[in-house]
């Protein structure tokens, strides 16, 4: 129940779950919206959505290397101020006076695959370091899988409300405004992840031993 009742717990899971509903908002429009802009069929939405997914599949070993080599603070703050940029290219958002090509869509999904992933794995390291910070230094089992357990629960309750929400923002805009206004939207969770992350260094860097591995090799 410590894990459940940890605002700080939340809020890291949080995250996870702002991440993905960039990652699945715009997959209900994306086809009508290709088709408009682009002239395309729904196979090229398709193939467009294959380069989106291949990216988090192709990226994902490099980057669980690169985030257990460096600071993972670093890349979900990173990745937070980039992805709501990205998202603002995709249409592109209309205040930035750029045409939509197929090289462009194709790219910025591609990139969106790399990123979104790199603001949600370091999450749950995160969470695991919170919780140690938060308890005197311990991480039992129990805690470890009622963290994991909520982490895991984050990607699906992105998806649903990315996709809904995209779904009825159809009615009353197009594809450009609903997208780029999300990324403008998420640049308020791009600077809560950033106070985020500053609040938990200085609580690390307050709490002694804090140079102990995030996971406790006890437990496994």
């Amino acid at each position: 129940m410590k894990v459940y009742k940890d605002p700080w717990i939340m809020l890291a899971a949080w995250h996870c779950a702002a991440c993905q509903v960039l990652f699945y908002f715009h997959l209900p429009t994306m086809a009508p919206f290709v088709e408009r802009a682009l002239g395309e069929s729904v196979v090229w939405t398709g193939l467009a959505l294959l380069v989106n997914t291949s990216a988090v599949i192709l990226s994902a070993p490099p980057l669980g290397w690169l985030i257990d080599k460096f600071n993972p603070y670093f890349f979900v703050i990173f990745s937070s101020f980039l992805i709501p940029f990205l998202y603002m290219l995709l249409g592109p958002i209309p205040i930035f006076h750029l045409a939509t090509t197929k090289t462009q869509v194709m790219v910025v999904l591609a990139l969106l695959g790399f990123f979104v992933p790199m603001g949600c794995t370091p999450i749950l390291l995160i969470m695991f370091e919170v919780y140690r910070l938060r308890n005197g230094g311990e991480l039992s089992m129990s805690a470890s899988n009622t963290i994991v357990s909520v982490y895991c629960s984050c990607f699906p309750l992105g998806a649903c409300i990315g996709s809904f929400t995209a779904g009825v923002l159809s009615l009353y805009m197009p594809f450009e405004w609903a997208t780029g206004g999300l990324g403008l939207i998420f640049v308020l969770e791009s600077l809560f992840s950033f106070v985020y992350c500053w609040k938990v260094l200085e609580l690390k860097r307050k709490t002694p031993g804090e140079h102990k591995p995030l996971l406790n090799p006890e437990i496994y």
